[in-house]
């Protein structure tokens, strides 16, 4: 067996056991609080030893913290493929493909683990959204003479904002109603801030 091969099947192990252990502890998870979980009652769930549990986490929290960092870049992937060309298109596809993120690929994760409890992660979400934003506001402020480090969190924050409520109670607006409305919010505020 060559070495790339032997590397191959080593990776698709590590990802096959982190998969292991990630499903274990949401299983355990619709039943307990994070806090009461145990290393021997998530490897067992896991089928894994403790020995394989800590090659690849220090902590129950490490788990945690990877699916966040994960959905971290998956969102950076996303703002980098957003064409930038108006604030309303651009809301309107971030709305969508953050919908996307959280709904299909990491609903999981925002089932079982309440949004207040992981605040970091939604600063550090919007983080990302607001060097995109940034981006936008930097050509617009420049030649309107407005100032970009104060309209881009106000953008940001209400843009978030509206989305989590949304997520959270989308009161009979579809997905792209919302991305829309969304959309039409972060052109008037931008377009008004900036005259």
């Amino acid at each position: 067996m060559s070495e790339a091969s032997s590397r191959h099947d080593f990776d698709k192990r590590v990802i096959r056991t982190k998969k292991a252990i990630k499903a274990a502890l949401f299983r355990i998870m619709e039943e307990k609080d994070i806090s009461s979980i145990s290393i021997s009652e998530l490897t067992r769930e896991a089928n894994v030893n403790r020995r394989t549990f800590y090659t690849h986490y220090h902590s129950i929290t490490d788990i945690l913290e990877e699916i966040e960092g994960d959905l971290v870049e998956a969102l950076g992937r996303l703002v980098e493929g957003i064409d930038r060309k108006t604030p309303r298109q651009s809301a309107y596809d971030l709305f969508i493909g953050l919908d996307s993120l959280i709904t299909v690929e990491f609903s999981y994760y925002f089932q079982l683990v309440r949004v207040d409890m992981r605040s970091m992660l939604m600063s550090r979400l919007k983080n990302v959204i607001k060097g995109m934003t940034d981006t936008l506001l930097e050509q617009l402020c420049k030649r309107h003479g407005a100032n970009a480090a104060v309209i881009s969190p106000f953008v940001v924050g209400g843009f978030f904002n509206m989305y989590l409520e949304w997520h959270n109670h989308p009161d009979g607006l579809s997905i792209e109603q919302a991305a829309e409305l969304a959309g039409r919010l972060v052109e008037l505020c931008i377009t008004n801030a900036v005259k």
